[in-house]
Formats: structure tokens, C-alpha cells, sequence
């Protein structure tokens, strides 16, 4: 089953600082994260606590999100870099 992934407003945002300071950098973080549509739960994700959140790590950028399984879709709430 193919899920639609949603970058919600303050991804956009924050994808748009990473590109900003680590240029090309950050195509394989993309490419994890788009990737999620077909597979959302993939190993380099973990559950967040509780929640119906989960965690993405791809080098040192994440992605946080959770999965709507009424809409089949894969929200994108927030992404950054690992601090140095």
C-alpha cells in the first residue's frame, strides 16, 4: 500500500534551512523521506514514546512524523540537523 507523504508548513521550512547551510548535502535525507510513501516504518525510523509519532535518521538530519492511516498518508512534522 503506497502512502501520500504530506510536508506539513514548518518542515518545508526547516528543509529549506538545511538546504540552505548543507547544500546537496541533504538529497539522500530527501530521497529517505520521500521513501517513507512507500514504506513508512522502515529501520532507520523509530517510535517516539507512546505516541503515534516516529522518528527519522538519515546521517545527521531527522525528520519526525506519524502516520494517518485514515487519509494513508505519512505527515512530515519537523526536520533538522543532528547538533554537532
Amino acid at each position: 500500500m503506497s502512502h501520500t507523504v504530506i510536508w506539513e508548513p514548518a518542515a518545508c521550512e526547516g528543509l529549506k534551512r538545511l538546504r540552505a547551510k548543507y547544500g546537496a548535502a541533504v538529497k539522500p535525507f530527501v530521497r529517505a523521506v520521500n521513501a517513507l510513501a512507500d514504506n513508512p516504518e522502515p529501520p532507520a525510523s523509530s517510535k517516539l514514546g507512546g505516541t503515534s509519532l516516529r522518528r527519522l535518521r538519515v546521517g545527521d538530519f531527522r525528520a519526525t512524523y506519524e502516520l494517518d492511516g485514515v487519509h494513508i498518508a505519512v505527515k512530515v512534522l519537523t526536520v533538522g540537523a543532528t547538533p554537532a
